[in-house]
């Protein structure tokens, strides 16, 4: 079972396997959340609106533009 030891790691968590890949989400404040590629934000979410599927389809829709 995971141990969450904070935010950052139920971000991570949330993110699942696209944090191995240079992903990272980052709340700035209480309603939004931004989305990262390293050190490139590439996605701004509304809280109340983001879902563990949207934030995936983020990162899934960028990894497929990189590869063209």
């Amino acid at each position: 079972m995971a141990e969450y030891k904070g935010y950052q790691s139920i971000r991570d968590a949330a993110l699942g396997e696209y944090a191995d890949l240079g992903f990272s989400l980052i709340e700035p404040d209480d309603h939004v959340a931004e989305l990262y590629f390293k050190d490139k934000k590439i996605a701004t979410y509304n809280l109340t609106k983001l879902t563990i599927l949207v934030l995936h389809e983020g990162c899934r829709n960028f990894l497929n533009n990189l590869s063209g």
